[in-house]
């Protein structure tokens, strides 16, 4: 699901959204403009809660507001009964807002200080997944102060050892040349268990959740260790938490190594194969995850079932409207410079690769090659590279797809204030999300 079931091509050949002409919301609303689907977005919600709902009986779908805190986008789908996972004090003040309450927040990451543990525990929130032992001994104290006993979940991180699958042995491996930095996260298997062992001494504590992030190779992982806390310490899971990383299948992520064979096969006469095969549908990641989880539950009481998607819900229900500055050629490649790149889609090291449409052209044929790049100082801000599509000129509104997940929540100031936000609904009705930043704005908070 997403956006593009809705898309359509008005008399003038323009890119329309449920009817609405998305070049005349440009000339409306300005450029940059991010454009969001409220359809799509309750479309995608109930896609996932249901695929994972029709094989497991006990589903808990929690959205990470991290992945699009947006007010609005919140508290649509507080109202169609998501939980919260959020991950900080501003992460909880816009769930509470959205409508939230806290026994439907589950509270992760590694930073939780005491304010925030404080005003999570006053406002009721239903877990907190845990990850050091720093963090055990201070949960204990400031709910002992606060005369409330907490629950918790430990959460596990397997990816620290090589050993853990093939699939994270190239991962760890290069990880390993930066640090390890994923070891910061959770309890490693060889601490997990020792952890449970403290919490469950600590009397301010209720030990009722386990949880490892992403969602494949989760149940490897935690099964067995539910199993030994069982047999040994007599402690039954309540909540299974296997994070998320579920993937829409809207954004392309590369890295250097396809680049560069990209480039070589295209000097060779081959077709480019930066554009992936797609990614397998949620129904069969949630029957294959769910199948796993059975396997291996044993004489263990099924729990309920935690997970928590954001990308997949958000990212297809966003689109991002730029407009063509000017067009150069030059390295052999045609180069289109548009007014919005990576400040309005920051990148996790990968490069992202996202499919394109001239919106004021929609119906023309794709018989050109072009590179998408935004107006920063610096060579990796595109949106896009080798990207088919008619010819573009000075002035024409691009259509960037798969912006809704990482982008209104991570957008900086860099260069350039941030752009409007509109919310579009079935009923071709506009709603602005978020007003665009002027350069006082940008400088209100500046003291001289």
């Amino acid at each position: 699901m997403g956006v593009k079931e809705h898309l359509g091509v008005n008399g003038v050949n323009h890119l329309t959204l449920h009817g609405v002409d998305l070049v005349g919301l440009c000339e409306k609303f300005g450029t940059p403009l991010f454009v969001f689907d409220e359809a799509s977005l309750v479309e995608n919600f109930e896609r996932f809660k249901k695929a994972f709902e029709s094989v497991y009986p006990k589903v808990m779908v929690c959205y990470s507001v991290k992945t699009n805190n947006n007010l609005a986008v919140c508290k649509i789908l507080s109202e169609k009964g998501a939980y919260a996972e959020v991950s900080s004090g501003l992460d909880l003040h816009i769930a509470l807002k959205a409508g939230f309450s806290g026994e439907h927040i589950i509270f992760d990451g590694p930073f939780k200080p005491e304010e925030t543990l404080r005003k999570a525990i006053e406002e009721g929130v239903l877990l907190f997944n845990v990850e050091s032992f720093v963090e055990l001994e201070r949960m204990d104290k400031v709910a002992g102060k606060m005369g409330v006993k907490q629950a918790i979940g430990i959460r596990v991180n397997p990816f620290r050892d090589p050993g853990f699958s093939k699939y994270f042995r190239l991962t760890n491996l290069i990880n390993a040349a930066y640090c390890n930095l994923d070891s910061r996260f959770g309890f490693s298997l060889d601490e997990a268990f020792e952890a449970f062992r403290k919490a469950l001494k600590l009397e301010n504590l209720s030990v009722e959740g386990i949880m490892t992030h992403p969602y494949r190779g989760a149940p490897r992982v935690l099964l067995p260790l539910m199993h030994r806390l069982y047999e040994e310490l007599g402690v039954e899971i309540k909540y299974l938490n296997i994070g998320g990383g579920f993937n829409p299948g809207d954004v392309h992520f590369v890295g250097s190594k396809e680049l560069i064979f990209d480039f070589i096969k295209r000097k060779v006469g081959l077709k480019s194969t930066l554009i992936k095969e797609s990614v397998p549908d949620i129904e069969s990641v949630a029957k294959s995850v769910v199948d796993e989880i059975k396997l291996s539950l044993g004489n263990l009481k099924e729990p309920i079932l935690v997970v928590e998607p954001g990308r997949f819900i958000i990212s297809s229900a966003g689109i991002l409207l730029v407009r063509v500055d000017h067009v150069k050629n030059a390295g052999g490649y045609k180069w289109a410079v548009v007014d919005g790149g990576t400040n309005l889609l920051p990148r996790f090291g990968a490069e992202e690769l996202r499919k394109v449409v001239v919106a004021n052209k929609a119906s023309e044929d794709s018989n050109e090659e072009f590179n998408i790049v935004g107006p920063l100082l610096y060579p990796n801000d595109f949106i896009t590279l080798k990207a088919p599509l008619p010819k573009i000129c000075e002035g024409d509104i691009l259509a960037v797809f798969g912006c809704g997940a990482y982008t209104l929540s991570r957008a900086n100031q860099f260069l350039y204030p941030r752009p409007s936000a509109v919310l579009l609904n079935a009923d071709g009705g506009v709603k602005v999300l978020r007003e665009r930043e002027t350069y006082e704005d940008f400088l209100s908070k500046d003291v001289v």
